[in-house]
């Protein structure tokens, strides 16, 4: 932690206890966990019961089609060595650099990962394009070895206009200084059926990997979306997937548990915006600040439904508890250890 992230939490410190005075809501929280426990929420959110949150039988439908993501971190533990053989073999071809090209959530999870972690030892340096700024394209296309570099585009649906066109236009770019061989610098990430499928095989993409209809786009971290990028940089991603199922486990996943971070934390913050503290500041150090703007979309993107949400904040420089009002909560994000690559192998 450098000085600046030692002095970000020391002001969360002095905040946090003016501006969220649990013990005034603690009844209301422990009160909700109980109902949860007595209806056996946590069984039924792991086993995708949508009458959770809905009545309607179609919008149930809706729910459970997209709830996917739920336990993709188990499913993608045995696609680890197809990803990791991939990586080396992006190695093996002499690659120097790789772009990652899409929008919102194909993106933020590789945004995170190469802006906090190192890059891991074989990794490859990443650069993310998420925007139809002309000068980002232009700096990113002057500032990498073009026929040394691995672009992978990532569209979910196929069809989203942006990263379709930074494929469009890279891929021409190779053209001229490869001919018909310019596919093999491109790698497409997107679902099975999309026609973004159809249009990678006949460019003679390198690879395509298809993803799962029912994860959802800003889920999406622990799919290919961001695992295939994470492997690339040099990051362990089985131990990743290793820690995720072990959150899983303690969110009981796997039957009953004691104490449920999750479930706690979701409850707490449900409560606490009924009670009219719907504003949600996200206290991030620096070295995780890109890491707070995916939070943020996460929370935006999901709890903004039917008139109901939580507004959060990310990137905001803390005040003084006088400065802020009645409906503020603060959360403290933070992490320790490392995820890249062991340097060596049994």
């Amino acid at each position: 932690m450098d000085a600046q992230d030692k002095k970000q939490l020391a002001s969360a410190d002095k905040v946090a206890p003016a501006t969220l005075q649990l013990g005034k809501y603690q009844s209301a929280i422990n009160a909700k966990l109980q109902e949860f426990d007595a209806r056996d929420f946590t069984k039924g959110f792991w086993q995708k019961e949508a009458s959770l949150w809905v009545q309607d039988e179609a919008a149930q439908q809706s729910v459970r089609s997209f709830m996917g993501w739920l336990r993709v971190a188990e499913t993608m533990v045995a696609a680890v060595p197809e990803i990791e053989q991939f990586a080396q073999e992006v190695n093996a071809a002499g690659f120097k650099h790789v772009v990652v090209m899409g929008m919102g959530g194909s993106t933020m999870a590789p945004i995170v990962f190469e802006k906090s972690f190192p890059q891991g030892e074989g990794g490859l340096p990443m650069s993310i394009l998420d925007t139809t700024n002309p000068g980002t394209v232009r700096e990113i296309e002057e500032s990498v070895p073009l026929t040394e570099t691995l672009f992978i585009v990532a569209s979910k649906s196929g069809t989203t206009a942006e990263p379709l066109a930074f494929g469009d236009y890279f891929y021409h770019r190779l053209q001229e200084l490869k001919g018909d061989k310019a596919g093999e610098n491109f790698v497409a990430i997107t679902d099975p059926g999309s026609k973004f499928v159809t249009a990678a095989t006949e460019q003679g993409y390198r690879r395509i990997f298809l993803n799962f209809a029912e994860v959802g786009g800003r889920f999406s971290a622990l799919s290919y979306f961001g695992l295939v990028p994470a492997a690339l940089y040099g990051i362990n991603i089985r131990e990743l997937l290793d820690r995720a199922v072990e959150m899983m486990r303690a969110c009981g996943a796997y039957g009953p548990v004691n104490y449920n971070p999750g479930l706690e934390l979701g409850v707490a913050l449900g409560v606490l915006a009924q009670e009219g503290r719907d504003k949600l500041t996200l206290v991030v150090p620096q070295s995780l600040s890109d890491l707070g703007l995916w939070l943020e979309q996460l929370i935006a993107e999901s709890t903004g439904k039917e008139g109901k949400g939580i507004l959060p904040v990310a990137g905001e420089p803390l005040g003084a508890p006088a400065v802020y009002g009645q409906d503020r909560v603060f959360v403290y994000v933070g992490y320790q250890a490392s995820l890249t690559r062991p340097t060596s192998k049994s």
